[in-house]
């Protein structure tokens, strides 16, 4: 992706025709580095994103909603004062520049102001300026300390960019052309960038694309000349305003101009405006899911991590608690042989009572007899074996939230967007994620249902898969009527599978084939072979402690599926639609 002079002059157009003499309505700044402007025009309204991220920065009209922040920054309160009420009298942009000046006539007995746009990369900056020039704010300022070229503060003087010295694309000779590329590609540097640095207004993807219309680049004179024309007829085009917007989603890529160099899908856009809007969008997208996904795996691991350490604990208690039966031993032993034991003595040592012939050392408390020592003994082997229960039940727990974690772990790996938020919901209703302010831990009212997947059979029963823990208690205990068939992979993370439209026990093809749905979403999916349990929805009943998706079932059977079975490339292909209403339960 790259937000050049050339997509900034095509965006800049459009906005002319679209905001000129619009009025700003509201301002919201949703972000550290975003600015909104809400703006009417002609009954029409308009949204205006300026962006000084340093890897998202851009400007352009936009159909997304945003979030107004119950508290707004400094920033958004002065571009409130200066720029509410006001009209949007002018847009220019610096010849070649990745600027946009933004004119705005105030209403009678306000000053003016001007907001500039500097799309730069990660220079980017949104500053306020009055109408002579002098800074008012900016979204980020620079002191005199870290650039003593170009202070951006409140009071100083706006001075624009540096512009380092290039060629005009519009009115340079080959010749020119080749004395700017020649020092440039003999310390080393590619052609592109070469190429990039020589021309004005020219970014790297351009230059690669004019170096493709060209033939390449070659010291002879024919080949300059001919790359000289390609970028004159590129920049004249832009000039005139015949731009051709293109997106290639498979390169992560957008350009005012077809990209010819690039062998990928390019869909075209009449509106270089609607194009920006739909990629990072779709980029914004990404990068949430993205967040979430690493959000839930580093509290996965966290947890994960802390359950293997605590059944390692526990399993040695266990070990530990395991030896009550020697000390019951003892104690008998004691009282077998109480002549045997010296009044005062430490330890002794008494026939072991299997025959073996040997001794079994007994260690003694000396102020005590033998009698009483043997109660001590007695006394330790039922503390033992009270705790020996204990453990066990301790660890029966930590397995099952160790396996509560393993099917969270499963299921942000297999799920889309809409299921991974759903993941965070469980999580932040659980309390293991921080929900935002105002949610609190309940679901939001109105919310859609949550989403399953759904299929067909080759007999016509749906069969219905969650594809996580909320999914799948709601096609287990919402969805599901008790003739339907529950199934799930065994012994393996994965989704919960419903058979529906047949009475239980349903047709075997049906069956097999809601098997290998089962296997298919679940941990076993790469094995050869996945045993998958399966019961009547009757005999699964919610877990202990109320988990969503923590399910405990009896009266089942064992199906295995062969995950190399063709039939399930057939079902696969028979995906329905998410299975969104509720029929009621029987």
């Amino acid at each position: 992706m790259t937000f050049d002079a050339l997509v900034l002059a095509a965006a800049v157009a459009e906005l002319k025709q679209a905001l000129l003499n619009a009025r700003v309505q509201r301002i919201y700044q949703p972000s550290a580095t975003e600015i909104v402007l809400h703006l009417h025009r002609y009954r029409e309204q308009h949204c205006l994103l300026l962006s000084c991220h340093p890897r998202l920065a851009r400007l352009h009209l936009t159909g997304a909603s945003f979030s107004n922040p119950q508290s707004p920054p400094p920033f958004c309160m002065l571009l409130r004062k200066y720029l509410v009420g006001s009209s949007l009298a002018a847009i220019t942009v610096p010849p070649l520049e990745r600027v946009a000046v933004f004119q705005f006539n105030p209403p009678e007995g306000r000053p003016g102001a001007r907001l500039i746009a500097e799309v730069m990369g990660r220079r980017s900056n949104i500053i306020l300026v009055d109408e002579g020039g002098t800074i008012l704010g900016a979204i980020k300022t620079v002191s005199r300390e870290s650039n003593p070229h170009r202070a951006v503060l409140p009071g100083e003087l706006y001075q624009p960019p540096p512009v380092p010295p290039r060629l005009d694309p519009l009115a340079f000779t080959p010749r020119q052309l080749q004395e700017a590329l020649a020092p440039r590609l003999e310390k080393g540097s590619s052609p592109e960038a070469a190429l990039s640095a020589a021309v004005q207004g020219l970014s790297p993807l351009m230059a690669r694309e004019l170096l493709h219309r060209s033939g390449g680049l070659l010291p002879g004179r024919q080949d300059l000349e001919r790359l000289a024309g390609e970028i004159k007829a590129l920049f004249l085009a832009s000039r005139e305003g015949r731009w051709e917007p293109v997106l290639v989603p498979e390169g992560g890529l957008y350009a005012a101009f077809p990209l010819k160099h690039l062998d990928l899908k390019q869909p075209a856009y009449r509106e270089i405006n609607r194009l920006l809007d739909d990629f990072y969008r779709e980029l914004a997208r990404r990068e949430l899911l993205a967040r979430k996904q690493e959000t839930v795996n580093r509290l996965v691991r966290q947890h994960l991590s802390r359950l293997e350490t605590k059944l390692a604990r526990q399993q040695e208690e266990l070990e530990r608690a395991e030896d009550a039966d020697a000390y019951k031993l003892k104690g008998e032993l004691l009282l077998a042989y109480p002549h045997a034991v010296p009044r005062g003595a430490t330890r002794v040592e008494l026939p072991d009572p299997e025959g073996s012939g040997q001794k079994l050392a007994i260690e003694l408390n000396p102020a005590l007899g033998a009698v009483d020592n043997a109660r001590a003994y007695f006394s330790r082997y039922r503390k033992a074996k009270k705790g020996l229960e204990k453990i066990r039940t301790q660890m029966e727990k930590t397995r099952e939230e160790k396996k509560y974690w393993e099917e969270i772990r499963f299921a942000a790996g297999e799920g889309d967007a809409a299921s991974l938020e759903e993941i965070c919901q469980e999580l932040e209703e659980a309390g293991y994620l921080k929900g935002k302010k105002g949610e609190g831990g309940s679901r939001k009212k109105g919310a859609p249902p949550p989403q399953p997947l759904s299929y067909r059979t080759s007999l016509g029963h749906t069969v219905l898969v969650g594809r996580n823990n909320r999914q799948n208690d709601y096609i287990t205990f919402k969805l599901a009527s008790r003739r339907d068939t529950w199934l799930h992979a065994k012994d393996r993370p994965g989704g919960h599978v419903l058979l529906k439209d047949a009475p239980y026990p349903p047709p075997a093809e049906s069956l097999e084939e809601a098997a290998l749905l089962a296997a298919y979403h679940s941990r076993g999916r790469e094995e050869s072979a996945v045993p998958v349990d399966f019961t009547s929805v009757r005999h699964v009943r919610r877990g202990p402690g109320g988990k969503p998706g923590f399910v405990l079932y009896d009266h089942f059977q064992t199906i295995t599926v062969n995950m190399k079975d063709p039939r399930l490339k057939k079902i696969l292909a028979r995906a329905g639609q998410p299975e969104a209403e509720a029929p009621p339960a029987d």
